[in-house]
């Protein structure tokens, strides 16, 4: 079977592309009936096969991508999207050279059931960069690392977060922006892959406790000529542009970088989760952070998106904000300095506020224009639809609260 898929490919209904977060197909996105729930190719992406130890001796991971009959790539697919950003760059003569940083909690998990983070057994206080915190984890980490070393993945560092059984994983940039992010996908498979194999739970949700940290997914990019060259470090101007272009479509990409309802639980003051469109150097309070470096390593960190985001369309609508400051030669603001959190208020010298709901996240997609024209009106229509029907799913559901609250008291 494998051989085949390898040489011919598999089709694949492109449905698949309008499944829920349950798992249930959105007949509203017109990728059911309206079209037979056609078939379409997928071939393999090169250098992809990877074995999956956890999964047993025979058991491996591959990706995919879908083509339409006429060879194009599907509109619904985030790698191709990723994909296009790319190719759009490189006719500026510029790439860009990408890596992700991802957190997460690991959870014990007894009788078959995750465990609050109170009663995990990391020793002491919470201790951001503790290493004993890692020691705890120790027979974990050492089967990650060795598990991404047979993945390829280049990992940089791994340290201990602002919460019990909070980790987050650096991945080393690659100058291939879609490796970049076919590591951060293949990591969260590895990480939750691993933390089964050692009696653990793993999760990326965005906001998971109330009282603790949430998990961010940070996304650095630099850019570099035809001669090697980073153009961040060379043309300012262009590092402005970019940052310009970033900060102007962030209102209508919320809805990809917090794809979820929880998601929007990680947005407060004083969290290191960024509440303005704005940015700053070396500053972790703002949503695009210019890291202290070399020149060689000039870099825009973008904090905006959770854990919990596909990375793929967090690139692309990253590489897309980048795109539009370029081509427009947009001016950026000025630096934000000190505490972005300060009086939580938007003003033109602090930033522009954002989304902080779903629906309102999902409105700003939908009617906003730069997104649309670079990512196309079916993709934002088949997004949109898919993350509407979860949003009245969830309010169709009756919070246990609405009974303790209204039903004797109404």
């Amino acid at each position: 079977m494998l051989d085949k898929v390898l040489r011919d490919g598999v089709s694949l209904p492109a449905s698949i592309f309008a499944i829920d977060i349950t798992g249930n197909t959105v007949e509203a996105t017109g990728l059911v009936w309206e079209c037979g729930d056609a078939d379409h190719l997928c071939f393999p992406v090169a250098d992809s096969l990877h074995a999956a130890p956890w999964r047993g001796p025979s058991a491996a991971d591959l990706l995919l991508t879908m083509s339409t009959p006429s060879d194009a790539s599907f509109f619904g697919e985030p790698r191709a999207l990723a994909q296009r950003m790319i190719a759009a760059l490189a006719a500026l003569g510029l790439t860009p050279q990408v890596a992700f940083e991802l957190e997460f909690y690991l959870l014990p998990r007894r009788d078959g059931a995750s465990v609050a983070p109170d009663t995990l057994s990391a020793p002491g206080d919470i201790q951001v960069y503790d290493l004993d915190s890692i020691d705890a984890y120790g027979p974990f980490f050492s089967l990650l690392e060795s598990t991404c070393a047979k993945y390829g993945l280049p990992l940089e560092a791994i340290v201990s977060e602002n919460a019990h059984g909070q980790f987050e994983v650096n991945l080393h940039y690659q100058k291939n922006a879609l490796r970049a992010a076919d590591d951060a996908w293949f990591l969260k498979r590895v990480v939750k892959g691993v933390a089964a194999s050692c009696g653990y739970t793993a999760t990326f949700m965005a906001k998971p406790y109330a009282q603790d940290a949430g998990s961010g997914q940070h996304v650095h990019v630099s850019l570099v000529d035809e001669a090697g060259d980073n153009v961040f470090s060379r043309s300012p101007e262009h590092l402005h542009h970019a940052l310009a272009g970033l900060l102007q479509m962030l209102p209508e990409s919320v809805a990809l970088f917090a794809p979820h309802a929880n998601s929007y639980r990680r947005f407060q003051e004083g969290s290191y989760a960024p509440t303005l469109a704005c940015w700053g150097e070396n500053n972790r309070t703002a949503a695009l952070r210019i890291p202290r470096s070399e020149a060689d390593a000039r870099r825009i960190e973008h904090r905006f998106a959770g854990a919990d985001a596909n990375p793929y369309l967090v690139l692309a609508a990253v590489l897309a904000g980048i795109l539009h400051g370029l081509r427009e030669r947009l001016p950026a603001p000025s630096a934000i300095s000190g505490n972005a959190y300060a009086n939580g208020v938007a003003s033109s010298d602090r930033g522009t506020m954002l989304p902080r709901d779903w629906q309102s996240a999902l409105d700003f997609l939908l009617t906003g224009s730069h997104l649309a024209a670079m990512f196309g009106d079916p993709f934002i229509h088949l997004y949109t639809t898919v993350k509407r029907h979860e949003l009245q799913t969830l309010q169709s559901n009756y919070h246990p609260l609405e009974y303790q609250w209204y039903f004797e008291r109404s």
